[in-house]
């Protein structure tokens, strides 16, 4: 991540902190709430680590190894993400059987539902 990437994530983690802590203390003195100044983000919802995850593997199409996936899940998509946290939620979808398989210890792939192809999300 460039370094001017993670000024902006930073400073954009610093702005909803202060935001909260403000809107809490304003709660704490019976003050009505005021709009907040960053308004949330309409249309469609970000996706989750999982379904990030799923497009990495679908583009890759082999397995890759969970610090793999967290590398590339912050180089393409800025998101940072704790490796057990990740593992945790890869491996509940492939025990469930749900578009991913564990082909090692770390280690997640596609499901093949056809010769050649890979499941999609």
């Amino acid at each position: 991540m460039k370094k001017e990437d993670l000024k902006e994530v930073l400073l954009q983690i610093l702005e909803f902190q202060l935001d909260y802590q403000l809107r809490a203390i304003r709660q704490l003195q019976g003050k009505p709430e005021i709009e907040p100044s960053i308004s949330p983000r309409k249309g469609r919802r970000r996706q989750s680590l999982v379904d990030l995850s799923i497009d990495i593997l679908t583009e890759k199409k082999k397995p890759l190894h969970i610090n793999d996936l967290v590398q590339l899940l912050q180089q393409r998509f800025g998101r940072l993400t704790d490796r057990d946290t990740l593992s945790s939620a890869l491996a509940k979808k492939a025990r469930q059987g749900i578009l991913l398989k564990q082909s090692a210890p770390a280690t997640f792939s596609l499901i093949k539902l056809k010769e050649g192809t890979h499941a999609k999300t």
